[in-house]
């Protein structure tokens, strides 16, 4: 089982040489399965706390540790790998690439990671799990929304994460295709014991997940 934790998490920046916290002191812990939902209001932080936690982005002072290693001694290239085979990442938008196949597009973190020799019958697996089987083919201005969404996810699960960043993930769907997605993503967490870290304003999907908290005023509290 792995665990991602942070203590004492700090995020500011610096504008015209004033320095401007956005984050402080942000305690969490999270285990394999987990499901962690963290609530606010649009610029409270939410997306730069998942940044972090999925290094991505630079903390300010605290520290990160995965599985009790602190990640502050990690070299680059351990740290590209950490964010390569241990976590996936879905965002509001899909950032599919437009001259790739739904196919390609999957199969792009386990072409890059190339640690998994099996990575072509997993893609074929996914895409069924996916409902997409379909559409394996096409390229994705020929898809719906919710089927770009869909291929993001499978994107996301190719290298089998321990983790999945979830940022607004149905924030740019209509309220059928946002249900369909989220029942996709529950399942499939549960399927593969991968842990979800959503930052969302819905409510309904929050009512999903086994702990929920909320970003007010630079501090995180479990509501």
């Amino acid at each position: 089982m792995s665990n991602l934790r942070c203590q004492n998490l700090c995020k500011s920046f610096y504008i015209d040489k004033e320095e401007i916290e956005v984050l402080k002191n942000i305690s969490l812990n999270i285990n394999s399965k987990d499901l962690i939902a963290i609530s606010g209001e649009s610029g409270a932080g939410k997306s730069t706390l998942l940044h972090l936690l999925a290094s991505l982005d630079k903390h300010t002072s605290g520290e990160i540790y995965f599985n009790d290693e602190n990640i502050q001694s990690f070299s680059p290239s351990k740290i590209s790998a950490l964010r390569l085979n241990n976590y996936g990442f879905v965002y509001q938008f899909h950032h599919l690439l437009e001259d790739l196949s739904v196919f390609e597009n999957i199969l792009l973190p386990a072409q890059i990671s190339n640690t998994n020799n099996n990575y072509l019958n997993d893609a074929n697996l996914i895409i069924n799990e996916i409902g997409l089987s379909n559409r394996i083919n096409h390229l994705p201005w020929k898809l719906s929304g919710g089927e770009k969404q869909r291929v993001a996810i499978a994107r996301a699960l190719i290298n089998k994460p321990d983790f999945i960043f979830l940022d607004e993930p149905t924030g740019n769907l209509d309220e059928k295709n946002s249900n369909s997605i989220q029942d996709l993503l529950l399942n499939l967490s549960r399927d593969h014991g991968i842990a979800l870290v959503a930052a969302t304003h819905d409510n309904k999907f929050m009512k999903n997940f086994s702990k929920i908290y909320k970003l007010e005023n630079k501090l995180l509290v479990e509501i």
